[in-house]
């Protein structure tokens, strides 16, 4: 599917969503994202998100040690639309 002509834009949405995850996992070599990855990511890649979604820095400090824990992509994904749906309420 990556990068497949005649995406609809939520594909699109999608497939940016699940490379990011890749591209931030040290560059695709493992199947997870540390908290201080995932932090990089949001600051990155997310700074209007961040902005206006105080629980996510919240799970992100929950997840452990910032060096050594592991956020699966169903955690990862789960977060992107939790804070999705915190801008949404704002």
């Amino acid at each position: 599917v990556a990068g497949e002509p005649g995406l609809t834009d939520v594909e699109r949405a999608i497939e940016t969503v699940i490379n990011q995850f890749h591209c931030y996992a040290v560059k695709g070599q493992k199947e997870y994202l540390t908290p201080n990855e995932m932090q990089e990511l949001v600051v990155q890649k997310l700074p209007h998100l961040g902005k206006c979604v105080g629980p996510l820095d919240e799970k992100i400090e929950c997840m452990g040690d910032p060096d050594e824990a592991k956020l699966e992509f169903g955690e990862y994904w789960d977060m992107m639309g939790d804070a999705a749906k915190g801008c949404r309420r704002k």
